[in-house]
């Protein structure tokens, strides 16, 4: 039986805090089903708000949000303090809460941590004794192992509200990295076959190659499954609007065609930007009149089909 579909919000978290929680009430009011936030420290020279403190106060702002990161950076957290983290708005949520987490793509962030720049394999092998770590560590169970580059000796979380953890929300595009997405993901987030280049917001790929790209990583992702003994139904998939030359959110053909496109795929959930992705880097606080008034409208009209009867 197909799962019905479910949309989401990506804000960056940007100063002031207000803005984010008015953005994010008004979305739960109109029948979103999820809120994200990226962690990011240096990006485009602008400032931004820590994550998981954030994650925390926006739980108490909402009541049926349920809430995350896309994605939680490998450079700042040992995966007992990041566990530490997810546990905490798991309580503060009441079992709202999902770790969305990834290898990274330029890895910009070193510096400011004073830290050696990771190649790619060493990212992605990163990723594994963290995903193979949050595993254990989320469920609140006592943990002790040592991996090639994240050891733990007798650590201990609370028990999560989420059984038997908080989902790991995993992104990861490569051919040989989608085996972490078969064996550890509850869900699996795409770009849409949108390459991630320091250049931002700017398509660099048609739209019909980016599906042509993200069907052939759903059949590699498949594949892992079988390879594993896992259905591949078991893994959500979640496309986020990243680089389209038309905001999804602008108008119902635009959303249509995105939502429709993808759905074709298996996908199941769609996350948006929140406000959009022109508005926040112009530093425009909150959505425009226009914006809202489409959003509005669109949630209106489509939220509610696909719900459950």
């Amino acid at each position: 039986m197909a799962r019905h579909q479910r949309f989401g919000i990506l804000s960056f978290p940007m100063p002031e805090y207000d803005t984010i929680e008015r953005e994010w009430q008004w979305a739960e009011r109109l029948g979103f089903d999820q809120g994200w936030v990226p962690e990011t420290w240096t990006m485009s020279d602008r400032s931004y708000l820590e994550p998981w403190t954030l994650l925390s106060a926006l739980a108490r702002a909402t009541s049926t949000l349920r809430l995350g990161t896309l994605v939680a950076l490998l450079v700042p957290r040992h995966p007992t303090l990041l566990a530490g983290h997810v546990l905490t708005v798991d309580q503060v949520s009441k079992g709202r809460v999902e770790l969305g987490i990834g290898a990274g793509d330029v890895p910009t962030d070193s510096g400011i941590f004073g830290t050696a720049e990771w190649s790619a394999g060493e990212r992605v092998e990163r990723l594994e004794d963290q995903l193979e770590l949050l595993d254990e560590l989320l469920r609140g169970r006592s943990v002790t192992s040592a991996g090639r580059h994240y050891s733990v000796t007798g650590a201990h979380l609370p028990e999560p509200v989420q059984r038997p953890r908080p989902p790991l929300v995993v992104a990861l595009e490569g051919r040989k990295s989608l085996r972490l997405v078969a064996r550890y993901a509850d869900a699996w987030v795409t770009l849409g076959g949108q390459p991630q280049t320091p250049e931002r917001g700017v398509p660099t790929v048609s739209e019909a190659e980016g599906l042509r790209a993200t069907q052939e990583r759903v059949a590699m992702l498949e594949s892992h499954c079988r390879e594993i003994g896992r259905d591949p139904r078991e893994i959500r998939r979640i496309i986020l609007a990243y680089r389209r030359r038309v905001d999804p959110l602008s108008s119902l053909d635009a959303f249509d065609e995105f939502v429709g496109s993808y759905s074709e795929m298996g996908f199941d959930e769609f996350v948006f930007y929140w406000p959009s992705i022109l508005a926040t880097f112009r530093e425009q606080r909150g959505m425009t009149r226009q914006e809202r008034e489409a959003a509005e409208r669109i949630a209106a009209m489509r939220f509610s089909e696909s719900r459950p009867q």
